[in-house]
């Protein structure tokens, strides 16, 4: 439970929101003090009242899976932002987190107010529901935080990219789904190519449900790997995919080592070059971002891993 004035914040930021989104959606508005309790379901592009709580406990766990099941027994694109302050009293451990079954319609966006919470776990939620994390020092930055939430259209929703044995993703976790799509999405990964004298054949199929009339689409897209010899095939790599590649490479590196509690200052030095190297100006900008500090530096690696 938020302290202070910072449950006052969120509650207006969360009614501006709600308030703001177009009236054909649907938003159920959960508090967890002490024990999660739906205090709205409905419509939005309504004023949403909300009563003052008191409570000081952070049932976290309980919480998530609460709306697990809530988006489990709906079945549609959902949309979980998670506000918190404090540290979970119930589960503590993030591979109790990481022991749940998390539906493939749901995505949530984690924030986390403050220095007392658990940047761990919000990271791990967001990374296995295609979602993001944000930190945040102090709830005055709630506002702007909600209006960037209020999404100016969606592209595609339930995606699933089937990728062949062996690939393995840098940004997103295995498998591959992405419950809304409202702008360009970028999958970075890596795969062995077994030796021989035939062409490789990588076969990628992208499954999606079209919004504009709820029908599901599906893309298939073969990549041929000429075989050639060594040199040529060196000559014709492009550098500056691999460039990224390398990139995404070692900001999952560094992004295990803060989850782990490791030291990551060599690998953050080699992160920095590797992003000049790609001579992109977001990755360069975004790693400058980069400080050394787990919950900062997690939360900027997330939004970069999915955007």
């Amino acid at each position: 439970m938020m302290k202070d004035g910072k449950f006052q914040t969120a509650v207006e930021s969360a009614q501006r929101l709600i308030s703001s989104l177009p009236k054909d959606n649907m938003v159920t508005l959960i508090l967890f003090s002490n024990h999660p309790r739906v205090i709205y379901t409905g419509n939005t592009g309504i004023y949403v009242p909300v009563p003052t709580e008191k409570g000081a406990t952070t049932r976290f766990h309980e919480l998530i899976k609460y709306v697990i099941e809530l988006s489990s027994r709906y079945q549609m694109p959902t949309r979980a932002i998670l506000l918190t302050d404090g540290k979970p009293v119930d589960k503590r451990n993030v591979k109790d987190y990481e022991k749940l079954s998390f539906p493939a319609n749901l995505q949530i966006i984690a924030i986390g107010i403050g220095r007392d919470y658990n940047e761990v776990i919000l990271k791990r939620l967001a990374d296995m529901t295609a979602g993001l994390f944000y930190h945040i020092e102090d709830s005055s930055q709630l506002p702007q935080l909600f209006q960037e939430q209020s999404s100016n259209g969606v592209f595609a929703t339930n995606v699933r990219v089937n990728v062949p044995q062996g690939f393995s993703p840098l940004n997103f976790d295995m498998p591959i789904r992405i419950p809304i799509v409202e702008g360009l999405v970028a999958v970075y990964g890596v795969m062995n190519v077994p030796p021989g004298d035939k062409d490789f054949e990588v076969p990628i199929i992208v499954t999606y449900n079209d919004p504009s009339n709820s029908q599901e689409r599906t893309l298939n897209q073969t990549v041929v790997l000429k075989r050639a010899p060594d040199q040529v095939v060196e000559a014709n790599v492009n550098k500056e995919v691999e460039a990224e590649i390398q990139y995404y490479t070692l900001l999952r590196d560094y992004t295990n080592a803060l989850e782990s509690g490791k030291e990551a200052t060599k690998i953050l030095q080699k992160l920095r070059e590797a992003a000049e190297a790609t001579r992109r100006e977001d990755l360069i900008e975004a790693t400058q971002r980069l400080t050394g500090d787990s919950k900062v530096d997690l939360s900027e690696a997330t939004k970069k891993m999915r955007k």
